[in-house]
C-alpha cells in the first residue's frame, strides 16, 4: 500500500471514529433532553396545581373578608343607630333633669313660704292657747271666788248687800270670761281645753296586743275602761316567751273594752298577742 493509501485509510478511520463519537454524543444529548423535558413538565404540572390551590385559597379568603366586611358594616350601622338613640335619650334626660331642677327650686321657694306661714300659725295658735289658758284660769279663780262669796252670803246676812253686788260683778266677769272661752273654742277648734285625766288605777292590769303598726308607732290592747284604764296611763309591751321588753305604750284613746296609744322607747317589733302590763311584780 502506498503512502497515500495509508493516509486515506487513516483519514477514513479517523472520520469513522469522529462520526461514531458524534452519533454517540447525539444519542446521549437526546436522552438527557427528554429527562429534562419530563422533569420540567412535572414541575409545570406541580406549579399549576399549587397555583390553582393558591387561587382557590385566595378566592376563599376574599369571600371570608367580604363576609366579615359586610358583618362589620352591619355592626357599624347598628352601633351608629344605637349611638343616635343614646344621644337622643341623653338630650331628653338632660331636658328632664333641667325641668326637675327648676321644679325643685320652685318647690324650695314654696316650702319656705309654707314654713313661714306655719310658723305664723303656730305662733298665733300659741297666743290663742295662752289667752285661753289665762281665761280658763281666771274663770276657775272666779268660780272659786263665787263659791266663797256664796258661802259668805249664806253665813253673813249683815254683808248681804255688798256680797250681792260682789256676786253680781263676779258673775258678770265669769260670764264674760266663759263667753271669751266659748268664742276661742268655736273660732279656733284646734285649741282645746286641757283634758281632765282620771286617776290611774294602782292595781296591776295585764292584757294582749290586738293591733300593732310599728311604722306608725301605735298599738291597741284588749283591756279598757272596764279594767280601770285611763288616758295617759303607761303599759310595758313584752314578749312572754323570750321575756323580752319591746316598747312602752302610752294610752291616749280608751273605750269600754279596749284602749290604744303611742309606742315609745322601742326595743323590738311589737306584734299581735304580745303581752302588756302596767307594772311588773
Amino acid at each position: 500500500m502506498s503512502t497515500l493509501g495509508k493516509i486515506l485509510t487513516v483519514l477514513v478511520a479517523l472520520v469513522s471514529v469522529v462520526v461514531a463519537v458524534l452519533v454517540a454524543r447525539e444519542f446521549v444529548l437526546e436522552r438527557d433532553w427528554k429527562q429534562a423535558h419530563d422533569m420540567a413538565a412535572a414541575n409545570v404540572q406541580s406549579a399549576l396545581g399549587e397555583r390553582d390551590m393558591a387561587i382557590g385559597q385566595r378566592d376563599k379568603d376574599r369571600s371570608e373578608r367580604d363576609a366579615e366586611k359586610a358583618a362589620l358594616e352591619a355592626r357599624i350601622n347598628v352601633l351608629t343607630d344605637e349611638l343616635g338613640l343614646r344621644n337622643n335619650t341623653i338630650r331628653t334626660l338632660t331636658g328632664e333633669k333641667e325641668n326637675q331642677e327648676k321644679r325643685l327650686q320652685e318647690l324650695a321657694v314654696d316650702l319656705n313660704g309654707v314654713k313661714d306661714s306655719l310658723a305664723k300659725l303656730v305662733a298665733e295658735k300659741d297666743s290663742w292657747r295662752r289667752e285661753r289658758d289665762d281665761a280658763t284660769k281666771k274663770a276657775d279663780q272666779l268660780t272659786t271666788m263665787y263659791s266663797e262669796l256664796e258661802a259668805r252670803f249664806r253665813n253673813t246676812s249683815a254683808d248681804n248687800a255688798n256680797l250681792k253686788e260682789s256676786l253680781r260683778q263676779a258673775l258678770e266677769e265669769k260670764a264674760a270670761l266663759e263667753s271669751r272661752v266659748a268664742y276661742i273654742t268655736t273660732t279656733h277648734p284646734e285649741v282645746k281645753l286641757p283634758a281632765q285625766v282620771p286617776a290611774v288605777s294602782p292595781n296591776k292590769i295585764a292584757g294582749l296586743v290586738t293591733k300593732a303598726d310599728n311604722e306608725a308607732k301605735v298599738a291597741e290592747i284588749n283591756v279598757g275602761a272596764d279594767r280601770g284604764i285611763v288616758k295617759g296611763q303607761k303599759f310595758f309591751v313584752f314578749n312572754s316567751t323570750e321575756m323580752k321588753y319591746l316598747a312602752t305604750l302610752t294610752i291616749n284613746m280608751v273605750s269600754a273594752t279596749s284602749a290604744a296609744g303611742e309606742l315609745s322607747v322601742i326595743r323590738g317589733t311589737v306584734k299581735v298577742n304580745d303581752h302588756v302590763t302596767n307594772r311588773f311584780e
